[in-house]
């Protein structure tokens, strides 16, 4: 339990970073964002009516069943 706690610590525990991020990479980092947003859109309004219709009840319109019961009074 000790050991888990000091590891835990350990990773924790704040250490100066000398890193630079210039423009490009915040640019790279917004347009990725954009483009995944962009791109679920899309997905969504592609198999959106597919996934709903597979949740939602058919529902049978009185015509069809007119039709149907007329076609198997014929047969």
């Amino acid at each position: 339990m000790t050991v888990a706690v000091l590891v835990g610590l350990a990773v924790l525990m704040p250490t100066s970073a000398y890193a630079y991020l210039d423009p490009g990479s915040g640019a790279f980092a917004v347009q990725a964002l954009l483009a995944g947003i962009a791109g679920g859109l899309i997905a969504i309004r592609a198999y959106g009516k597919r996934v709903m219709g597979f949740f939602r009840r058919s529902k049978s319109s009185p015509e069809i069943a007119i039709n149907r019961s007329i076609s198997d009074h014929d047969a």
